[in-house]
């Protein structure tokens, strides 16, 4: 019975050492902040989207300029909406 428990108990210690090695990656993958966004590729924008899904419509006023996908509701692509000035 005493080999056994050497190795369950090292088993438990290292399953546990690998549960927290996962949860110290995650938290500093949670905590490291995001890059910033450079200022200069910042269009300003007036365009409308609307979600064909629900109907939910929202407004851009400023876009990343590197960025050439419409927002997504739904998970779907929002649809320009043309509004008249």
């Amino acid at each position: 019975m005493t080999g056994n428990t050497f190795l369950d108990v090292l088993l438990a210690l290292v399953i546990g050492l690998l549960i927290w090695r996962a949860s110290i990656a995650v938290i500093r993958m949670l905590s490291t902040p995001p890059p910033e966004i450079d200022p200069e590729d910042i269009v300003l924008v007036d365009q409308d989207y609307k979600c064909s899904v629900c109907g939910a419509e929202v407004t851009m006023k400023a876009v990343n300029a590197m960025e050439d996908k419409p927002p997504r509701h739904c998970r779907e692509d929002m649809v320009p909406v043309w509004r008249p000035a």
